[in-house]
């Protein structure tokens, strides 16, 4: 991982960060809302802000969705905040 602003993966670089609730197809919006629409979605700067606002927001079961220019790089990972 780079720096904390920056994720590339072997010259991919990120495109859209998302967050999606575990278990769901759902991902947060701006709205602070859970949306089916992943366009919709809230797209985060660094990983360290999508947590930081999970944190602020209460979310406990999230999925840190990473999409980058190559799609097949694309990543999920789960994390628990409780």
């Amino acid at each position: 991982m780079g720096e904390f602003g920056q994720i590339h993966m072997k010259d991919s670089p990120l495109k859209r960060l998302v967050v999606r609730k575990v278990g769901t197809k759902k991902f947060l919006s701006g709205k602070g809302r859970w949306t089916k629409r992943e366009e919709a979605a809230l797209s985060f700067t660094s990983l360290v802000d999508a947590i930081h606002n999970c944190l602020a927001r209460g979310l406990k079961e999230v999925e840190f969705v990473l999409r980058f220019e190559n799609s097949a790089m694309d990543q999920c990972y789960a994390l628990s905040l409780a």
